[in-house]
């Protein structure tokens, strides 16, 4: 029986550092794997990077899933952010978004 220790909302970058430093659990169990597969498709930056633009990001004033949906989607411009964010805890300014976009601009670069 597994154990559930934390729960917190992280970028899925993060969440796939995570399956891989429990790898033994990927190869045992298929869900855990096809959710290691997914995370591995989908992660758009490092997760290193991942975590301090997450960690920057709700500095900035964002909630933690929120900064986490941002992270995830990487969003180029504020208009894509505010159609993403919508009105997630109440909604943001477009200032607070546009700093968020910076962050994100500087740990997970959009590849060309």
């Amino acid at each position: 029986m597994v154990e559930i220790v934390e729960s917190r909302y992280v970028p899925l970058p993060v969440a796939k550092k995570i399956l891989e430093q429990h790898r033994r659990l990927v190869e045992e169990n298929p869900v855990v794997a096809r959710a290691y597969d997914y995370l591995a498709k989908f992660s758009k930056c490092d997760p290193d990077n991942a975590e301090e633009a997450f960690r920057r990001i709700v500095e900035i004033g964002f909630t933690e899933f929120a900064a986490a949906i941002l992270v995830n989607i990487v969003p180029v411009d504020v208009e894509e952010a505010k159609a993403i964010l919508g009105d997630i805890d109440g909604g943001y300014e477009e200032e607070k978004i546009a700093k968020a976009l910076e962050v994100l601009k500087e740990y997970c670069p959009v590849e060309s």
